[in-house]
């Protein structure tokens, strides 16, 4: 660990900045007294595609809760239609119309 005086760092900034990054702490000083700390930051990792995913899905979950279901999903629509569909007797199926020319 270093200590230097503020008044002789303002000369050496660049120096001490090089002995932070290579992992030395320097102290400041005023008048013989400690007033700053210089520490080299933490290097911080990106998050992994992964941990975002899951963060991303807790977030919707909660999100879910906190709105309730709303309403019927998709396939609860469809399933209800599909059944009003054959109790009306219509002539629709679920085969695209191309197979359904074919056959005739």
């Amino acid at each position: 660990m270093q200590t230097v005086p503020i008044h002789q760092a303002k000369s050496q900034l660049s120096e001490l900045i090089r002995a932070v990054e290579q992992g030395e702490e320097v102290v400041l000083t005023r008048h013989g007294k400690r007033v700053i700390r210089l520490i080299k930051e933490p290097e911080t990792e990106q998050p992994s595609i992964e941990a975002r995913r899951q963060a991303i899905q807790a977030e919707l979950v909660a999100l879910r809760e906190k709105v309730g279901r709303g309403g019927p999903g998709f396939g609860e629509l469809w399933a209800e239609h599909k059944r009003e569909r054959d109790a009306r007797g219509d002539s629709w199926t679920d085969e695209p119309k191309q197979a359904r020319d074919a056959g005739r």
